[in-house]
């Protein structure tokens, strides 16, 4: 149990971390999100842009209907290209949300800062959806509201948690934003700037905008973290659940060792009287028990393995079941009953052998 609890954290902790440091394809540091009320969005905007980029520690503004990032699926609309169909992630956002986000074009042109008042629908939809549906920039795409125009594609952006596949994703950005309106505010703050100063920034700012409005800023950091919640809580209960396996198998095997070296006590005497030294009594109690771990060992690969392999299947990318792992889990066990055999034996080992004789 001790060897399958240690690996399923390790592994846990090897898919958090690849997880966390997994290249999203935008830069996520230095980034606020803040929700806007409905007035701030429709009547001041603009005013609001305009205030914060006075400001020389805030490097863009931009705004999107959703909280992008943060959720495992968005809203799905249905597209229409040559008259086919297929489904999609819709994003609908202001034109200045790419830049902000960091995330590049890889062909085609960005949104431009009039599309959202030209009374047309542009979109840039990603890699993924280029590939499976033959999308071309320039192509019209029709998704129910009236025809868009393709201006260019993106690279494969991890935007919902690595449990899912890239789907197919497309930013919008629609005639003066009628169908949705941009909720969502993302502030990127340039390197070195004082986080602390352009928070109360933002706060004053929205503060002579709409005095009444609770304002609530965050990091994206802290929107991505919250993406993995629960694999940090399972990482957590394993970790400590294999501290506990450990812990019992170290008194077990204590209280074995205690038991039988009282037992066999006249026969370490014996032996060291014929001439056994210390090292081969702690040997002889090593090799009984040290067997024992590799059986033990032997028995718990295939099922620490499954398990493994089982619940990495929940995520779309995950990291590969590593050997050393396995290893790593053996020489902790096989190292912890060493110390603990040789520990209770070294006294009785080093005891007169004419005492343990009479006894």
């Amino acid at each position: 149990v001790s060897v399958a609890l240690i690996v399923g954290a390790c592994i846990i902790q090897l898919q958090n971390y690849f997880m966390r440091h997994y290249a999203l394809g935008f830069d996520q540091d230095q980034i606020l999100i803040t929700e806007l009320s409905r007035d701030l969005c429709i009547k001041h905007k603009d005013a609001f842009t305009g205030q914060l980029m006075k400001y020389p520690d805030i490097e863009g503004v931009a705004f999107s209907a959703q909280k992008v990032g943060g959720e495992d699926a968005y809203s799905t609309y249905e597209f229409t290209h040559k008259e086919e169909a297929f489904p999609g992630f819709f994003l609908s956002v202001s034109p200045s949300f790419l830049d902000v986000m960091g995330i590049e074009v890889t062909d085609g042109n960005r949104f431009s800062p009039s599309d959202d008042k030209d009374g047309n629908f542009h979109f840039i939809f990603n890699e993924t959806a280029r590939r499976a549906n033959g999308l071309e920039v320039g192509e019209m795409v029709d998704m129910g509201w009236g025809p868009g125009r393709i201006t260019g594609f993106i690279g494969d952006v991890a935007l919902t948690s690595l449990r899912e596949e890239e789907q197919n994703i497309a930013f919008c950005v629609s005639p003066d934003n009628k169908f949705q309106w941009l909720s969502y505010a993302y502030i990127r703050l340039r390197a070195g700037a004082d986080v602390t100063k352009a928070v109360d920034r933002l706060r004053e700012v929205v503060a002579g905008l709409d005095a009444s409005y609770p304002l609530e800023v965050e990091f994206y950091d802290s929107l991505y973290n919250r993406l993995y919640h629960r694999e940090e809580f399972v990482k957590k209960m394993v970790t400590g659940a294999s501290l506990l396996a450990i812990l019992i198998s170290v008194v077990g095997v204590f209280g074995l060792v205690i038991f039988e070296t009282e037992y066999r006590r006249r026969e370490i005497g014996i032996r060291k009287v014929y001439g056994a030294t210390v090292t081969d009594i702690l040997l002889m109690f090593n090799r009984k028990y040290l067997t024992i771990v590799v059986v033990c060992f032997i028995l718990a690969t295939p099922v620490a393995y499954l398990s493994a392999a089982g619940w990495l299947e929940n995520f779309a990318y995950r990291t590969p079941v590593y050997w050393w792992v396995f290893a790593l889990a053996f020489g902790i066990i096989f190292l912890v009953t060493f110390l603990t055999v040789s520990f209770q034996n070294w006294r009785t080992a080093n005891e007169n052998p004419v005492d343990s004789v009479k006894e």
